[in-house]
């Protein structure tokens, strides 16, 4: 069992990492803003408050965890949405957070193209994150720079397209960085990853990359670069 502190709960991924880290026997805090749809579960703490803007609250709440998990996004205005550029603040915060704590872990899934798998992205990919939502690839790729470079024992997750499709446990991570086939991959695979991968040593200070549901594979599989 684990003690995780995740960020970001309230989203669609977030809500899927919550259910899914419960569902595992974890024990699990939600900091958020407000509780959302989050379930009422007997392992599930919710903590209310602002990730970017309460650095105190967020060390005070990080305390008496084993690990940290982002499921934190931007609001991409390609989508229709608006707000500000978030995840770079928000890991520095909660890395300054788990270093004052003792917290090792952290697990931050970013989007494909972002840091380092931007030199292995197609040029579709790196045409849209150096123009169409350069400012949240910039985000993003502070965000890289802030985990990457601090000294915990972090796991960093490239993902292609989210869908809502159902569970398949027929995902595949990659330290191997190179474009996600299938590009598209459940939420529901991606938050068995980063649950998973709390207690997986072997995927610590790596970069994996998040591959669908591959009609060869039958349950998951961590393939390893060479």
């Amino acid at each position: 069992m684990t003690r995780v502190f995740v960020v970001g709960a309230n989203g669609r991924l977030g809500r899927t990492v919550v259910t899914r880290a419960l569902a595992e026997g974890h024990e699990v805090t939600a900091f958020v803003r407000n509780a959302g749809t989050l379930p009422d579960h007997p392992a599930l703490t919710i903590t209310s408050g602002s990730v970017t803007e309460q650095p105190d609250a967020v060390r005070r709440a990080v305390r008496g965890h084993d690990a940290i998990l982002s499921a934190l996004g931007n609001p991409l205005w390609l989508k229709g949405m608006r707000g500000p550029a978030i995840l770079a603040d928000a890991m520095t915060n909660l890395v300054t957070a788990a270093q004052a704590s003792g917290v090792a872990r952290l697990v931050l899934p970013v989007a494909w193209g972002t840091g380092l798998s931007r030199t292995a992205a197609s040029p579709l990919v790196r045409v849209i994150a150096a123009t169409l939502i350069r400012r949240d690839f910039r985000d993003f790729d502070a965000a890289e720079r802030v985990v990457a470079e601090s000294d915990l024992k972090w796991t960093i997750a490239y993902f292609g397209a989210l869908t809502d499709a159902a569970p398949t446990s027929r995902w595949s991570a990659s330290t191997l960085i190179r474009t996600p086939k299938p590009l598209a991959i459940a939420r529901a695979d991606v938050a068995e990853f980063l649950v998973s991968s709390l207690e997986d040593e072997s995927v610590a200070a790596q970069r994996v990359v998040l591959s669908g549901a591959g009609q060869q594979l039958s349950t998951p599989t961590i393939l390893r670069e060479p």
